[in-house]
C-alpha cells in the first residue's frame, strides 16, 4: 500500500557505539563457534544464529576476514568456507615493520582497522 508508513521502531536511534558493540559481540560469537565446530560455509554459520541478521553475520564476516582472524575460501556456486586461521598465521600478517605493533581497530573504533 502507498503512503504507509513502517511502525517506529525504537532500534533505529541506536547509536553508532552501539553497532559497534554489537559487531563485536557477532564476532566473537563467529570466533567461538568455529572454535567449537571448525570450519563451515557461511550460509551454515548465519544459519546457527537465529538472533542474528543475515547482515550482521555478513558485516562481521567481513570485518574478521580483513584482519585475518578467520578465511573465506571458495567453493561451489556462491558458497564459502569459513574457518579460523591459525594463531602462528593471523600473527605473522599483522607484522608491520614500519608501525608499532598495536590493534589499530581497537585505537581507532573502526571495524577495518583502517
Amino acid at each position: 500500500m502507498v503512503g504507509l508508513v513502517p511502525p517506529y521502531n525504537s532500534d533505529d536511534d541506536r547509536s553508532e557505539g552501539d553497532d559497534m558493540t554489537e559487531l563485536y559481540e557477532t564476532e566473537a560469537l563467529i570466533i567461538r563457534e568455529l572454535e567449537q565446530q571448525g570450519p563451515c560455509r557461511l550460509d551454515a554459520l548465519a544459519y546457527r544464529f537465529p538472533a542474528c541478521t543475515w547482515n550482521q553475520i555478513f558485516i562481521a564476516v567481513d570485518a574478521l576476514s580483513r584482519e585475518g582472524t578467520i578465511s573465506l575460501q571458495p567453493r561451489a556456486h556462491c558458497q564459502y568456507l569459513v574457518s579460523l586461521v591459525s594463531v602462528r598465521t593471523h600473527a605473522l600478517r599483522r607484522v608491520d615493520l614500519d608501525r608499532p605493533v598495536a590493534d589499530t581497530r581497537q585505537r581507532t573504533g573502526d571495524p577495518f582497522g583502517e
